[in-house]
């Protein structure tokens, strides 16, 4: 099951939030289900109808220049087809579309510009879609054209937001060593998708090449294409749609690529970008983002005077008052305008999910990280994911696939990590497992996390970051982030004072990167060797954990925590057991019989005369159920040994047992142990053993 696929179950289950139940638009309120979805397809029809009142922000001779192209074209490219069919060619049926709203987390859900509008085309539109956009593909091909240009991150196999997250990191790192000024701005491109001029994208159609029916296929996809709005079980009149490629459409990230391809080729003309070694990087363009770098406030401000020009000229709309800069090395305010709109000078920025501050200090986005481990895990609750829903096996599963990879998203190019952030990082994950498995804050860490198979979460880093590594050296050498990073590695290989990560200690022992698969491999077998080594050796050096390492002597899921799956009934009891056998030895005064011992929780099992009677149904229990010889010889060993199999140990005595006699001779023994424990846990909690059960 993939992330997209768990999240969709989940919200399945959780209680679905109701829709808005007013829409204010336009001077207009809407309170009852047919008036919000009349006021739902006013908003979307005009916001897919080219506005006048705009036209005057506008480039107005080129665009009439560019309409009467267009109308020119299209009408000499239908007449064979129109002669052909006996009406004329359109596809109304096929690019019939729904619009699905998402709204923005914290907004306003009355005001519809929170929401973004989804489309949902046919399975006919998605397959002429995919079609359509192969053959482009052919063609362009067949015609030498270079599309999308390098800099262009957004929907381009072998690219996207990490590289253009690591593009701009490592440029503003270059700046940063060096000491010298960098300025970085991030511009909002507001409605992106849902305002492409139709007759601006089709010239630039045909200006790439793409002409003759494959044209006037895409010209009347887009022409003759019409929406509705569905709204609690209502369905608004058609309107149609005569601007934008619309966010979901199959070819509405490719087209739009194209559309703003031109913008970086202006951008490299200015000569007001940066330069790393032989590379021209003025911008960094991912989808509808637009990221520009200029050494200089006036290399910025010529940047976004290119940008401006080419926004009036192909009726793009920039808003100046949601865009900032960033200015690197550099405490002074700028003067930067988008426009006539002066932008605010910040001193971080969120880019591509990851926080992007002015002094390149990082606390702060690992604090965000952090927190958003807990929330996404709590936030899972209603679905199970806790102490008393699924088993502990399957809340692990989902911690390590689903709730990890989500809020350390990018952590790739995180970069070094200080001690207090791999810290507040541990900590949390240390909170997590003794979540799950209802233990305390006072539950050694080194046995909390090993009883559920964790790696810590900065090897968890270190195998995203590796794992990056192996993709940037099979990147195709065009690609910009390619370029970067040899450059990069050649100044690490050469710098004898470099700081060589526990990251990039690979690269010393292999002569080439392998396959994607390899690769994979290669870094996991890795970082478990690394992950168990050092986890043994903190062991050893713990001797109040030595009766915990004969029993769980493996960096992997417990075996008690393993039976949760094969005896949900008995998963409370299973987990104390677990908790009694991770707890450390410590010396204490027991108030059942008023002895002191030198190790409570073996005193509590093995030897305290209030808790006799149930120790031995207990022990009556153990030899009904096993062979007679290996009962003999289980009750043979000494009270530390047979505690420890008490504790889920496999030793030499019960390491030739049938899997299946293990598994219920555990499982009775965990059912006689839980109503001891009950009558000790006061004891305890007395001698913090708070176990939360």
């Amino acid at each position: 099951m993939d992330i997209g696929q768990f999240y969709r179950v989940v919200r399945k289950h959780r209680q679905q939030k109701s829709p808005a139940t007013c829409l204010n638009y336009d001077g207009n309120t809407a309170t009852n289900n047919g008036d919000i979805c009349k006021l739902w397809s006013t908003y979307f029809s005009d916001l897919y109808t080219p506005n006048e009142h705009e036209n005057d922000n506008f480039d107005q001779p080129f665009y009439m220049d560019v309409t009467e192209k267009i109308r020119e074209y299209s009408s000499q490219i239908r007449k064979p087809f129109n002669a052909f069919f006996d009406v004329p060619y359109t596809e109304d049926e096929i690019y019939e579309q729904i619009k699905t709203l998402k709204c923005g987390n914290n907004k306003d859900k009355s005001n519809p510009n929170s929401y973004r509008a989804i489309v949902l085309t046919s399975v006919f539109g998605k397959l002429h879609d995919k079609t359509v956009l192969r053959r482009i593909n052919k063609m362009l091909t067949a015609l030498d054209k270079t599309f999308p240009d390098p800099l262009q991150f957004g929907f381009v196999p072998e690219h996207g937001a990490i590289p253009a997250l690591y593009t701009l990191k490592e440029c503003i790192n270059v700046f940063m060593k060096s000491k010298s000024k960098l300025y970085v701005g991030f511009l909002d491109n507001e409605k992106a998708f849902d305002k492409i001029w139709h007759d601006g994208l089709f010239l630039k159609l045909k200006e790439i090449g793409v002409t003759g029916k494959l044209w006037n296929i895409l010209f009347m996809s887009y022409k003759s294409a019409s929406a509705h709005v569905q709204y609690n079980g209502l369905t608004s009149d058609n309107f149609s749609i005569s601007q934008g490629v619309g966010q979901g459409r199959v070819l509405s990230s490719w087209l739009f690529s194209l559309y703003i391809n031109d913008l970086i080729l202006q951008l490299i003309s200015t000569n007001c970008g940066i330069r790393i070694g032989y590379l021209n990087i003025p911008a960094i363009l991912l989808a509808d983002d637009t990221t520009l770098l200029s050494a200089s406030p006036k290399g910025l401000q010529g940047l976004l005077d290119c940008v401006q020009t080419y926004a009036c000229k192909w009726r793009l709309k920039y808003n100046g008052t949601k865009s900032c800069v960033l200015a690197f090395n550099n405490n002074t305010d700028v003067d930067i305008k988008l426009g006539n709109t002066k932008i605010a000078c910040k001193t971080d920025t969120i880019y591509a999910g990851t926080l992007i501050t002015n002094n390149n200090k990082t606390f702060e986005r690992t604090k965000n990280a952090a927190k958003k481990l807990k929330k996404n895990l709590h936030s899972l609750y209603s679905a199970g994911v806790n102490p008393k829903g699924l088993t502990p096996i399957t809340n692990t599963l989902i911690w390590k696939r689903f709730v990890l990879p989500t809020a350390l998203y990018s952590c790739e190019v995180w970069g070094q990590l200080s001690n207090s952030e791999i810290e507040l990082l541990e900590r949390t994950q240390r909170y997590v497992a003794r979540y799950i498995q209802c233990m305390d804050k006072y539950s050694p860490t080194d046995s909390t996390t090993s009883n559920l198979g964790l790696w810590s979460l900065e090897a968890v880093i270190d195998k995203f970051k590796l794992l990056f590594f192996g993709r940037l050296c099979r990147s195709k050498s065009g690609t910009t982030h390619k370029k970067l990073f040899n450059m990069c590695i050649s100044q690490f290989i050469l710098d004898e004072n470099a700081e060589h990560s526990i990251t990039y200690n690979l690269i010393t022992t292999l002569d080439y990167i392998p396959e994607k698969v390899l690769w994979s491999k290669i870094v996991r077998q890795s970082i478990e060797i690394y992950e168990e080594n050092r986890w043994k050796s903190n062991l050893e050096n713990r001797n109040e954990l030595k009766r915990y390492s004969k029993i769980h002597p493996t960096l992997c899921e417990h075996r008690l925590i393993r039976l949760t799956v094969l005896y949900p009934d008995a998963k409370l009891e299973l987990l104390v057991l677990v908790a009694l056998g991770s707890a450390a030895i410590k010396k204490a005064t027991c108030t059942l019989c008023n002895k002191q011992s030198l190790d409570i929780i073996k005193h509590l099992i093995m030897e305290c005369h209030v808790l006799l009677t149930e120790r031995n149904v207990m022990f009556y229990k153990i030899v009904d159920e096993l062979p007679i010889q290996k009962s003999v010889d289980i009750f043979n060993l000494d009270d530390d040994d047979l505690l420890e199999v008490l504790l889920g140990a496999v030793n030499d005595i019960v390491y030739d047992l049938d899997p299946i006699d293990w598994s219920r001779m555990m499982y009775y023994i965990a059912k006689h142990v839980y109503p001891m424990f009950k009558k000790f846990r006061h004891v305890l909690f007395e001698n913090r053993f708070n176990f939360e059960f």
